[in-house]
């Protein structure tokens, strides 16, 4: 799937509110020099919350696919894995 499909997809399964409050940043680096900076530092934490929920989304599409185990065994896994020792 190519990023243009990619980013398709996500703009599909994504909330208007979240796409308007994104267009309207995107707007506002239209503004002056000086506040831009702000704005960019607004837009790179709304990256990264956006990423946050794609990241989530595409983790309850796998579980609900049958991909995953249950945190339980995830968690005793990862303890073997780096020789956690059990709490006291």
């Amino acid at each position: 799937m190519t990023i243009k499909e990619l980013l398709i997809q996500e703009i599909d399964s994504t909330p208007d509110e979240l796409l308007a409050d994104l267009l309207s940043l995107v707007r506002s680096l239209k503004s002056s020099p000086h506040s831009q900076l702000n704005i960019y530092e607004q837009l790179l934490e709304r990256i990264d919350y956006l990423e946050a929920v794609i990241g989530i989304r595409k983790g309850l599409e796998s579980f609900s696919r049958g991909e995953g185990i249950p945190a339980d065994q995830a968690m005793t896994a990862l303890k073997q894995q780096f020789n956690i020792p059990p709490r006291p």
